[in-house]
């Protein structure tokens, strides 16, 4: 799903970049307990903000960028350009990710799913990618419970509740772990299990 220009403002913007920073990848990062090492593969990079952020934090992280939009990526591209080896930037589509099955540890991404029009493939093509064991940690908007059938026709963004991201998570073979949040905003971590 295309964004429209006011969001592309914002995400290039400073403000989002020290809002992100600030506030949103530490609530993030305090519900999970993420590796030291690991091959990290973050779908929805944008500007590259939220991925120099934890390029940062975690040294031990070799980690790609991806997002659909190709402004962003050159955006993110430039912004991770310091990272040299442990960083790379790829335009991608979430619902069609193009790396091998067991490729990655971790798969973050943070306010993006609802900008994914196939959000529920995208949620299988995390479940690929992941290396047995390997985690996916969401960070979204989701609709309300009591939010009615027009709430669901956004034009805008994909619409849908913690039930349905619930139902796609154990759809695609994830064994959910943990899930906190409030009406609109959630965190999940799941986990592909080792024996898969």
């Amino acid at each position: 799903m295309e964004m429209h220009a006011v969001e592309k403002m914002v995400l290039r913007s400073p403000a989002w970049g020290a809002f992100s920073r600030r506030a949103v990848l530490p609530w993030t990062l305090r519900f999970a307990d993420l590796p030291g090492r690991a091959e990290v593969l973050e779908v929805g990079s944008g500007a590259g903000f939220g991925a120099e952020a934890l390029l940062e934090r975690f040294p031990g992280w070799r980690l790609v960028a991806t997002d659909h939009d190709p402004e962003m990526v050159e955006l993110a591209r430039a912004r991770l350009e310091r990272f040299g080896e442990r960083a790379r930037v790829e335009r991608a589509d979430a619902a069609a990710l193009p790396y091998p099955e067991r490729s990655f540890d971790l798969v973050i991404s943070i306010l993006v799913w609802h900008h994914v029009e196939a959000w529920e493939e995208a949620t299988a093509e995390a479940a690929r990618v992941l290396r047995p064991g390997g985690r996916l940690l969401l960070v979204d908007v989701v609709l309300p419970p009591f939010a009615g059938p027009l709430a669901r026709r956004c034009p805008l963004h994909a619409t849908y509740t913690l039930p349905d991201l619930r139902a796609a998570l154990a759809g695609a073979g994830f064994a959910r772990m943990r899930e906190a949040g409030g009406l609109f905003w959630y965190r999940v971590l799941a986990e592909v299990p080792e024996g898969r």
